[in-house]
């Protein structure tokens, strides 16, 4: 948007990026129970308990394997989740027959119109290299007057605008003149960016927090640098990363978090 600087386009190669489909932000284990237990961990996790409706019926669109779905429904909300990836979804499906998770696009979902009186979109809406309009649109389609749409995507930092972003940018650059295949991986938005967005799609903004782990986990460091990551566990720093960490947390998790988490209502 004019005035607002370019968003960031990140890229990846080709091979990596098909082999990691619908993992999202918090890529899967392999141990899905594992997975479903790193949502207590999440910093986001306390706006859904003050802000999903109990007694109303809620898409995920894009769940994946569906952590979020079984453990939003573990806690008694009605949650239903949508996919584009077969394996996540029959993943889902062998940890549980019954859970409500089919196969679906998020840009044309097939709901009736106002079908639900929440949405949740957890680090999908970047992956589209077009934008976000066409979702967004969908999104508010399906919604009731006064639903809720709870979504992230990667935001912009300052260890991102400082560092992560130039290596990203010079890695990408040393792979073109390799000739590795390169593929569109995902938008990194300021706020101001996607907050503009999501206006222009008719959204009224309840209410924002930081998208990434509580101490000493973390989300946004770890994914940005593998120099920064414990070798032996998933979502843990190493030495310096835990000094980095911490003194970013003292100052503002906005630093260094990984996205950023917008409650909206549509009108």
């Amino acid at each position: 948007m004019k005035g607002m600087g370019r968003v960031y386009k990140r890229y990846a190669p080709a091979a990596l990026s098909k082999s990691r489909e619908a993992l999202g932000q918090v890529g899967g284990s392999g141990d899905l129970e594992a997975d479903i237990g790193l949502c207590a961990q999440q910093t986001l996790e306390p706006a859904f308990m003050k802000y999903l409706p109990r007694g109303g019926r809620i898409l995920e669109a894009g769940a994946g394997r569906g952590r979020w779905v079984f453990y939003l429904r573990r806690r008694g909300y009605d949650v239903v989740g949508m996919d584009l990836a077969r394996t996540e979804i029959a993943s889902a499906k062998a940890f549980d027959p019954d859970v409500p998770i089919e196969y679906g696009n998020v840009l044309q979902t097939g709901y009736p119109d106002r079908s639900f009186e929440a949405v949740i979109s957890l680090g999908v809406i970047e992956h589209f290299e077009d934008g976000p309009r066409v979702a967004l649109a969908e999104v508010r389609r399906i919604l009731k007057a006064g639903g809720l749409f709870l979504v992230t995507v990667p935001t912009q930092n300052f260890m991102r605008i400082a560092l992560f972003n130039r290596i990203k940018s010079a890695q990408t650059f040393y792979r073109r003149i390799k000739g590795v295949e390169l593929e569109f991986e995902e938008y990194r938005y300021s706020r101001r960016q996607f907050e503009a967005r999501l206006q222009e799609a008719g959204f009224v903004i309840v209410d924002r927090a930081p998208d990434d782990f509580r101490s000493p986990m973390n989300m946004g460091l770890y994914a940005d640098s593998r120099f920064l990551q414990d070798p032996q566990r998933r979502w843990q720093l190493n030495t310096a990363g835990n000094i980095l960490n911490a003194t970013l947390n003292f100052l503002s998790p906005w630093l260094h978090c990984s996205g950023t988490l917008w409650v909206c209502r549509s009108p």
